[in-house]
């Protein structure tokens, strides 16, 4: 049976709180910079990686960014979403 939030109750998923938790703990990642390539490649490893999930929640704060870039090669360097404005103003 396929799960599905109520829209007048709002209530989530198991999968869905797991996840929320995830995003919300990555997110506060000291050094993590948001919408960089690591912070979401860190939260798409970590939600497939039981094991690795957990050993990031057992670390101390001061670890989990070491941990993220031991585990994942990715850039901490903010991404720049592409703008589809005109460069000129005629």
């Amino acid at each position: 049976m396929e799960y599905r939030p109520s829209a007048v109750t709002n209530e989530r998923s198991p999968i869905e709180e797991r996840m929320a938790v995830l995003v919300i703990r990555v997110g506060e990642v000291n050094g993590l910079v948001l919408k960089s390539p690591l912070y979401w490649e860190s939260i798409e490893f970590l939600a497939k990686d039981e094991v690795s999930r957990g050993i990031f929640y057992a670390l101390p704060d001061q670890c989990k960014l070491h941990y993220l870039k031991r585990k994942i090669k990715a850039s901490n360097t903010e991404e720049r979403e592409l703008s589809y404005e005109p460069l000129y103003d005629y």
